[in-house]
Parts: C-alpha cells; sequence; structure tokens
C-alpha cells in the first residue's frame, strides 16, 4: 500500500449557522415556531419576542403583484368568518381531549371520592390500557402501591362507574357486561351469552348458541344482535395523546369575486423585533467588555429576524403559485389537477427541498375546512387526471353505494374507468386504504 498526497480543488456548498436557522425556520409550523422563538429570546437579551395581539388588522399590508393572472389580495391578518364576526386565530386550534383526560375530569368533579380514593382512581387510570382496559392485576398494584387490595377494588368500582360504560373492564366479558347493566337489556339470557356464548357468536353459530341458552335461533339471534351493539373497545373515539398536535392555519384562502383572498394567520406567530436599551449599548465606550457579546447577540437577532421574513415571504409565495394552479379547485370546486413540487419550484425558482420544507406540517383554510397544504400536490395519472382526483371519486362512489351491496374494488375499478380513471383493481385498493375505506365484505350492512 502507497499513501500519496494529491492536492485538489473542487465546489462545495457549506451551510452557515444562518442558513441552516433559514431552513429550520421554514420547515416549522406557525405553533412549533412560537415555542421556538420564544427559545431563542431567553438566550438573547437584545431579542425581543412578542405574541401579537388578535384585535385588528396589522398595518403594511402587502398585494400581490399586479402581472398575476388570477387576482389574488394579501392580508396580513387572519379573519375568521361565521357567528359573531372577528375572532383570533385560537379559535382555528383543535386538540382533541385524550381518553385519560377526559377520565380524569370525571374524578375530579366527583363529591363521593375522598382524597386518597381519588388518588387511588387516578392511578388506576394512568393503568389502563390503550382500549382502556386495566390488564394489570390488582394484587400486583396494591403491592407496588403498598395499599390493602381491597382499597384498590373500590377504586376500580369507582373507575368503572364512569363514563364511556365498560372503561376499567379487566376482560372482554367484563366490559360487555358492564355496558349490559346500564341498559334495558341486563337479562338472564344476554349475561349468560356475554359468559359462555362469545366463541360461537363470533362464529355465527345461532344453532350452538340456541343451544346453549336454551333457547330458540330467533331468540338467539335477537340476543346476539343485542350484544354485537356494545363496545368491545371503551377508549374508542379518543385520541392518542402521541399522535395529537395542535392546529393553527398558516393562512385562510378563500373566494372574494372572481378572485381569491389569502389572509396569512401572523397572529400565529410572535412579533420580533431588537431591544433599543441593549442594542444602544452596542458601541458605547461605558461597556468596553462587553462590546464582544453584544455584537454576536445582534448579529443572531438580526438573523433571526431576516429567517422569519424570508419564511413569510416564501410561503406567502407558494400559496399564491398554489392557488393559481389549482384556480378551478379553490373557484369552481373542480378536481385538483396533477401538479408536483418540482413543478411549483421551478415556477417560483427555488429548489425542490425548498418547497418540501414549506409544505410539511402545513395546514390551511379554505371553504370552512383546515387540511394540509401536501393536500394541494398531487401524481398525474398515466391515463389523464390526478391521484388526488382520483380518490376523491372513489370516496364519492363509496358514499353513493348501497349499504347492503356494496362495491367491490373490481366494480369501482369499472366505475372509475367510466368517469376517465383507467386503474387496476390493486391501484384501487391502495387507494381506497389511503382513505381509510374499508373492504366491501365490512362495508355490507343488514337491512
Amino acid at each position: 500500500m502507497v499513501f500519496q498526497q494529491r492536492l485538489e480543488q473542487a465546489q462545495k456548498q457549506i451551510l452557515t449557522q444562518a442558513m441552516l436557522q433559514s431552513l429550520q425556520c421554514l420547515q416549522m409550523p406557525s405553533l412549533e415556531l412560537r415555542e421556538f422563538l420564544h427559545e431563542a429570546a431567553l438566550s438573547n437579551p437584545l431579542l425581543e419576542v412578542e405574541d401579537a395581539p388578535h384585535d385588528g388588522p396589522r398595518p403594511e399590508a402587502m398585494e400581490a403583484a399586479p402581472e398575476t393572472v388570477l387576482p389574488i389580495e394579501r392580508r396580513e391578518q387572519l379573519i375568521w368568518e361565521g357567528g359573531g364576526g372577528l375572532s383570533d386565530f385560537t379559535s382555528c386550534l383543535t386538540r382533541p381531549q385524550t381518553f385519560s383526560e377526559y377520565l380524569d375530569d370525571q374524578l375530579g368533579q366527583s363529591a363521593t371520592l375522598g382524597g386518597r380514593m381519588l388518588a387511588l382512581s387516578r392511578y388506576l387510570v394512568g393503568c389502563l390500557n390503550s382500549a382502556g382496559y386495566l390488564d394489570c392485576e390488582l394484587h400486583e398494584l396494591a403491592h407496588e402501591m403498598d395499599v390493602p387490595e381491597s382499597e384498590l377494588e373500590q377504586a376500580l368500582f369507582a373507575v368503572q362507574a364512569l363514563d364511556p360504560p365498560g372503561v376499567g373492564a379487566r376482560s372482554l366479558s367484563e366490559c360487555l357486561l358492564l355496558q349490559l347493566a346500564q341498559g334495558r337489556e341486563f337479562t338472564e339470557v344476554n349475561i349468560h351469552m356475554i359468559r359462555f356464548g362469545l366463541p360461537l357468536l363470533a362464529e355465527g353459530d345461532y344453532a350452538g348458541l340456541a343451544k346453549l341458552l336454551g333457547v330458540s335461533p330467533a331468540e338467539a339471534r335477537r340476543a346476539g344482535d343485542v350484544v354485537r351493539a356494545l363496545n368491545p373497545i371503551p377508549s374508542r373515539g379518543f385520541c392518542d395523546r402521541r399522535g395529537t398536535a395542535l392546529i393553527a392555519p398558516e393562512a385562510v384562502i378563500r373566494q372574494a369575486g372572481d378572485g381569491l383572498v389569502i389572509e396569512m394567520n401572523e397572529g400565529a406567530v410572535p412579533r420580533v423585533s431588537l431591544n433599543r436599551e441593549y442594542c444602544a449599548l452596542v458601541g458605547d465606550p461605558g461597556c468596553q467588555e462587553a462590546q464582544l457579546y453584544l455584537k454576536e447577540k445582534l448579529a443572531e437577532a438580526k438573523n433571526l429576524m431576516n429567517n422569519m421574513e424570508s419564511r413569510h415571504e416564501t410561503l406567502f409565495r407558494l400559496l399564491c403559485a398554489l392557488a393559481r394552479e389549482q384556480e378551478g379547485y379553490f373557484l369552481r370546486r373542480e378536481d385538483l389537477l396533477p401538479m408536483t413540487m418540482e413543478q411549483i419550484a421551478q415556477r417560483l425558482n427555488l429548489n425542490v427541498s425548498t418547497i418540501s420544507r414549506a409544505v410539511k406540517d402545513k395546514y390551511v383554510q379554505f371553504d370552512g375546512r383546515i387540511f394540509p397544504l401536501r393536500k394541494l400536490f398531487s401524481t398525474a395519472l398515466p391515463t389523464g387526471g390526478s391521484a388526488e382526483a382520483a380518490r376523491s371519486r372513489l370516496r364519492r362512489f363509496v358514499e353513493a353505494e348501497a349499504p347492503d351491496r356494496p362495491l367491490s374494488d373490481e366494480a369501482l375499478a369499472q366505475a372509475l374507468s367510466g368517469v376517465g380513471f383507467s386503474l387496476s383493481r390493486r391501484t384501487v385498493a391502495k387507494y381506497r386504504g389511503e382513505l381509510s375505506i374499508p373492504p366491501a365484505s365490512q362495508r355490507r350492512k343488514k337491512t
């Protein structure tokens, strides 16, 4: 092996700290950016971060360039229409209540639980699994808490008395029995079916159920319908904290005559400015020891302010370009046209990665709905049209189908072919899964 020294000249792109921060600000959604700015202000005394008021429009409203074909107006203040007129952007925020929060709220409002029992009940709520079941043995929990098992049993009774019915159950049978006990169908036949007949009910063996319960097949079927109507997952319908996030739209797009109005949600991001008192110390002969520190922090503050302005302008340019490309969708409620990030990047003379960062985790409001900005991009199908338009038409066909005769994937493919979307059955199944639509066998409803 021979070692040699060689000198080469090559061009490399090196991102400075300011450029990295610019990309970071562009990628963050408004609420995450809010936290980032407040943290930056804690480490930089020359930086002032102030939450914007929501009681009026910001000055210096800017308009789109006059050479645009589609008239687009820009407003700096998000205006929420509905109900009583103006309100701030927080009306757009959404974070569903978690299952544990819902149970804790009920426990806190109970007048019968003392301090110790309330603490034990909340401890048990924290032990519930994602389905709302208690899958830990009480004696193990009692040993862990160093309390009598009888006290934990009383706390469990308190939890099982909460809404929704069935919460805190230790088995499927107990969950169904807790629900059954709150209705008029708490009969001997139904109790016996839940305790011993669930395997036969899952197989649809009503003859075997009739024999097990000592009733007629018709009565066994009625009992089966009662049990099937119960909810085996008490936490169903509640959000999971891990998948929960606050959402604030970056802008509102709405129709105004023959054009569009883009109202930027300026209230979602704090205002960034320089602290005049500390800035006055820069160059002050009486603060020679702090000059290096002050100049460094001043440069950091100015870079952050420039990055914020760059983020704002990039988002507005992107929204204008999307509004022009999808004019039919916004003005005439037509299907989305095929459009990729690369096409928008070329139109705006930006890098594709910049568009990707600008779109990431960003939302806009249009026509009373808040949807991800990424939805406006859609790949083109080989036979014409966009994939998003095909998904939209697929959803309409499923919504219009007969409940007792749902359309198979093959039938859906034929229906889509009739309206100009030539897709294979496998592609239709893929799109159906992306729309969270179950297969035909699970959509069938008996009349």
